[in-house]
């Protein structure tokens, strides 16, 4: 089956990004993750990744062509079938039972009785000074 990659949107800006050189020849295997080509934006020039494992069978696009995001870059070969029609959907939903989803009042249980909350807050320093005897009196 034959794809077709496209250019990934690679600029912070709508700007066109510039082929510079493939680094791949047709009829070439290739890795998905592996460096398809070099290309340049306003802001860099960087590498291609191809998207899939196959055979690459052309460039749609020549050094010095200027493409923008989406627009499509290269063919691939991969192995596989052709992809299956969109099965319908079901016509009833599947049943669930009352074993899959626990009961409501237990969903909730831990926010039923919080914890007490220790005097002085939840700060170490605070509770700290909380539990001080208060040592501005003299005796």
């Amino acid at each position: 089956m034959e794809i077709k990659m496209k250019m990934p949107d690679l600029a912070t800006t709508d700007s066109a990004i510039k082929v510079i050189r493939w680094l791949v020849t047709p009829g070439q295997p290739v890795q998905r993750g592996q460096a398809l080509l070099e290309v340049e934006t306003d802001k860099a020039t960087m590498e291609v990744e191809c998207i899939a494992t196959g055979i690459f069978k052309q460039p749609l696009a020549q050094p010095g062509d200027t493409l923008l995001a989406g627009q499509a870059l290269a063919a691939i070969e991969v192995e596989g079938p052709a992809r299956p029609a969109a099965a319908a959907p079901p016509t009833t939903p599947p049943e669930t039972s009352a074993k899959e989803s626990p009961p409501i009042e237990n969903r909730n249980s831990k926010f039923e009785n919080p914890a007490p909350r220790a005097a002085g807050g939840m700060f170490a320093k605070n509770r700290a000074a909380a539990n001080r005897p208060n040592q501005s009196q003299t005796p």
